[in-house]
């Protein structure tokens, strides 16, 4: 058994840990104590009704403004020019941070793939509006990119097996190389010199992904950056 505070490794029937001082709590014993400090039912749940009178407020803002910069546009040039941005820059905001609260639990399998979808087409749009011809070639594929590190990051954290550390390495130096991928799209794309930037960060993702993996091969290390890591 381990400290929860300071990962200090306890012996059997101490009451606290030497170092810290922090009260010892074993979830597979509870006892009374336990129970009072770590019951959820004692904390304050917020009312739903509240939380939904709060998103219904954001979502008539948003909605108004969105309406007012339409309106002006079209007064003003006949058209809905500068407010298209503005339009789908407030959905794209409101998908990915007012429409999961709308729901009793955040699932990533679901509100993942949409935001990155609504971000995809936000980007669409703004390269269409400028005659640019850089979304499926730059934009496009970092954006993939980018959802692909997030939901990898996201089932790295679910996982709970003993080879955590290992694919939290793997993990790292496969960001190394993603940072790679993005400067060659943007080097196809905008035409700009190749490794400036990425030949950096891939090699201080690189280094540290394999000390992770190295170090989860290594009993000793290992327990002691999972307890530090994962605890």
């Amino acid at each position: 058994m381990y400290c929860v505070r300071c990962g200090v490794r306890l012996e059997d029937g101490v009451k606290s840990c030497p170092l810290c001082g922090t009260p010892v709590w074993d979830p597979e014993t509870p006892s009374p104590e336990a129970d009072r400090h770590y019951n959820a039912q004692l904390y304050p749940v917020r009312s739903r009704s509240t939380r939904f009178a709060a998103l219904a407020f954001l979502t008539v803002l948003l909605l108004t403004a969105c309406l007012a910069c339409l309106i002006v546009c079209l007064r003003l040039y006949g058209c809905v020019a500068w407010s298209g941005y503005v339009m789908l820059g407030a959905a794209l905001a409101y998908v990915a941070c007012v429409l999961p609260f709308w729901f009793r639990r955040y699932y990533p399998a679901v509100f993942l793939p949409v935001s990155f979808a609504a971000a995809g087409g936000y980007l669409l749009y703004i390269c269409l509006k400028t005659g640019g011809r850089w979304f499926l070639s730059f934009a496009f594929p970092v954006t993939g990119i980018a959802f692909l590190a997030t939901f990898g990051a996201w089932g790295l954290a679910l996982y709970k097996g003993k080879a955590k550390l290992l694919l939290t390495g793997v993990y790292i130096f496969l960001l190394g190389g993603a940072t790679m991928l993005i400067e060659l799209f943007q080097h196809i794309t905008f035409h700009t010199p190749m490794f400036r930037w990425s030949l950096y960060s891939a090699s201080s993702f690189g280094l540290m992904g394999l000390f992770l993996f190295v170090a989860s091969f290594i009993p000793p290390l290992r327990r002691v950056l999972h307890r530090k890591l994962f605890l």
